[in-house]
């Protein structure tokens, strides 16, 4: 088992994360300056990267330690503000989400999650192991593992869709909060309109370019068909 990163590692590998990102120091030469201060290669390597994925809100399969996700989050949004943090909390799902997968299950991490989802007044969703009679539930429908579900289900991105289109149903503009009244407020599924073969684990997430409001019956029906139907495809055949 490897030694313990340290907080003033964790503010080192920050600082230079941050230095190899904006191109000032070599990427090289800032794993060489953590090594010296104590880090392992591999870690230097897993920091370094994370910042820069961090700052693009791109899927990367590691995560950091509890104290090295808050104080990566925590400085990002004091420096970046709500934008910044909404990718790094995007990056973070997503790392949070492989381990899940491969059934290792990091509360902690996703407390520091839900926190800052709280911070930007967003709910998580997320439901944690003494919340519930059954130990080990985190994400609602975990058992769906392909990774367009994992885009739909992020809140984070998912709040950034609906701010952008609304709540309208893109393929039939039906509306829940005029349809339901209270209830429907605000309800909407989201769809993923980008080809799944296109994405890897570096991918950039992009709520705009990747995910559009639909409701549940035009969600039901752009997916039967694989690939599935486009939204002008499926919004030609709606019978009004």
């Amino acid at each position: 088992m490897g030694k313990k990163i340290t907080l003033e590692q964790i503010k080192e590998s920050y600082e230079i994360g941050t230095q190899v990102y904006e191109g000032d120091l070599d990427r090289r030469k800032g794993i060489e300056i953590l090594v010296s201060r104590g880090m392992s290669a591999g870690s230097a390597k897993i920091y370094i990267n994370k910042y820069k994925w961090m700052r693009l809100g791109k899927i990367y399969k590691r995560t950091l330690s509890e104290l090295g996700t808050q104080y990566f989050l925590e400085k990002i949004c004091q420096k970046y503000g709500d934008e910044g943090l909404e990718k790094a909390l995007d990056s973070l799902y997503f790392s949070l989400v492989s381990y899940e997968q491969k059934g290792r299950k990091l509360v902690g991490q996703w407390k520091i999650y839900d926190n800052y989802c709280r911070k930007l007044g967003i709910e998580s969703g997320i439901v944690f192991p003494d919340e519930v009679e059954k130990k080990g539930q985190f994400l609602e429908g975990k058992s769906k593992k392909v990774l367009v579900n994992l885009f739909e289900r992020n809140p984070v991105t998912r709040n950034r869709c609906v701010d952008h289109y609304g709540y309208n149903c893109a393929v039939c503009d039906f509306d829940f909060g005029a349809k339901y009244g209270k209830i429907g407020h605000n309800f909407i599924h989201v769809h993923h309109i980008v080809d799944i073969s296109t994405i890897g684990k570096e991918y950039e997430i992009d709520p705009i370019k990747d995910l559009i409001p639909v409701c549940p019956n035009c969600h039901a029906m752009l997916h039967k068909r694989k690939p599935a139907y486009s939204i002008d495809e499926l919004r030609n055949m709606v019978q009004l």
